[in-house]
């Protein structure tokens, strides 16, 4: 892999997202849904834990940051088919690799860049308004708490590059990675209560499959390892571990790091599986018009 195609390819993807009025506008948006519900949650009396922990909404984040990560990848690769453009690339000294190893890079360093700004969105609306403090626990567990979302924005990334390599439209794959979305961020755990009800009749306080089965989702390690909740979906499975993730200041990080590493291990892992996958279906794709 040439690591100058490599990352000309990247610079080219992160200026086009940055040129892109649809993907600006989402940003402000996003921006604006980050500030409203850090503001709202900071003027809320919390009790044994860090204000600026609790008042960062992990839940709003959690619904909305995936959505900036499709916006990002559906049209990657199915986007530069239709314009013929990829296989103009490919008459040029450019292998497939270089091309969708400067793709993701691309997307990701936006990813990054949008996560740590939403950071500093909440952080600093919390420090203007409400003045509170910010201490060395604090930092650490932020700086945690920012990888540990970029790694669940992340695998919305690669799963919307996935869809854009594999569909025909970019149409298409916005469509079935909104479908993905609704399913895992909204509606999951509210599905996965029902069904098992009515196979097992066991509600979700008492039921070992709906622990078993939360665990394909993104959002159960996600939620899990920051705040300690088993789903963040809607009306999903309320259901809360001993430890508040790594925002619950009681216990020490080294504490929620054992009791989360297998999460933290899955949020990890889950983007390099699917990056492979994506590898492996785009080298044997047909990029011909």
């Amino acid at each position: 892999m040439k690591n100058n195609n490599v990352f000309v390819i990247t610079q080219k993807e992160a200026a086009d997202h940055l040129h892109n009025t649809g993907f600006l506008v989402l940003l402000a948006t996003y921006t604006a849904i980050i500030f409203a519900s850090t503001y709202m949650y900071g003027s809320l009396v919390h009790q044994n834990n860090s204000v600026l922990l609790s008042s960062i909404n992990v839940k709003m984040i959690s619904l909305f940051t995936p959505l900036v990560s499709i916006v990002l990848g559906f049209d990657a690769v199915v986007r530069e088919q239709k314009s013929g453009s990829l296989n103009v690339l490919l008459t040029h000294p450019l292998f497939r690799d270089n091309v969708l190893a400067g793709k993701f890079l691309g997307s990701m360093l936006m990813v990054a860049a949008i996560i740590v700004f939403s950071v500093f969105v909440s952080v600093g609306t919390l420090l203007i308004f409400y003045g509170v403090e910010v201490g060395y626990i604090e930092l650490i567990r932020i700086a945690a708490f920012t990888i540990l979302t970029f790694f669940y924005a992340v695998t919305f990334l690669e799963i919307a590059v996935l869809i854009s390599t594999m569909v025909k439209n970019a149409t298409d794959s916005l469509t079935y990675n909104i479908v993905i979305w609704i399913f895992i961020c909204v509606l999951f755990g509210a599905i996965l209560k029902t069904v098992v009800a009515i196979l097992t009749g066991q509600t979700a306080t008492e039921s070992v499959l709906i622990t078993q089965l939360l665990n394909i989702s993104p959002l159960h390690h996600y939620g899990e390892a920051v705040i300690g909740r088993a789903d963040l979906s809607f009306m999903g499975v309320n259901v809360e571990s001993t430890i508040g993730g790594i925002f619950d200041t009681e216990y020490t990080l080294t504490q929620c790091l054992v009791e989360f590493w297998m999460n933290i291990v899955v949020l990890i892992m889950t983007p390099i599986i699917l990056f492979i996958i994506d590898f492996i279906i785009f080298l044997r794709k047909d990029i011909t018009l």
